[in-house]
């Protein structure tokens, strides 16, 4: 389990394609020009790491990171973000490790972080039909997808036994 001390991708940059650009700054809670702070009603997202995070998971459950033009991205966030969640750390290098099916890729945090964008990349455009399929605001949507998600996942009764 990893501490709030460590962080193996201390130094590296989260980056997404810049087709996604415009969606970052949609739904991620940032702050406009004049101050004014997104409604979460419209941009669930508090932080991009968030919905980075979110992205990768939905794209992991496809089973492949997408292919994209590494020169074609912006940075969303240091990656340094993620000692504020320590358990994403051991997500990602759980997810990269069940991906490779090899261990030693944990010696390469450069290589477990460009597994996990790759799968963001490949759950990034379900996560915007997500966020806006349904005829609610974006939060609604999304928590009403995910709500379905789950219940597919998790056989009705399987959470008591």
């Amino acid at each position: 389990m990893s501490s709030r001390y460590f962080n193996p991708f201390q130094g590296l940059d989260i980056r997404v394609p810049n087709r996604f650009r415009e969606a970052f700054g949609r739904y991620c809670q940032t702050h406009s020009e004049d101050g004014a702070k997104s409604s979460v009603v419209h941009s669930p997202f508090p932080r991009m790491v968030d919905m980075w995070f979110l992205a990768a998971c939905l794209g992991a459950q496809g089973g492949r990171p997408a292919d994209y033009d590494t020169k074609d991205t912006y940075k969303i966030i240091d990656a340094s973000i993620l000692s504020s969640d320590p358990w994403r750390i051991d997500a990602l290098v759980l997810l990269a490790i069940g991906y490779t099916k090899n261990v030693e890729v944990i010696s390469q945090p450069r290589d477990v972080l460009a597994i996990a964008s790759g799968f963001a990349v490949a759950g990034m455009d379900r996560l915007l039909e997500m966020l806006g399929d349904g005829d609610s605001e974006p939060v609604w949507n999304l928590s009403d997808e995910l709500d379905r998600l789950l219940k597919k996942l998790v056989p009705a009764g399987a959470h008591s036994q």
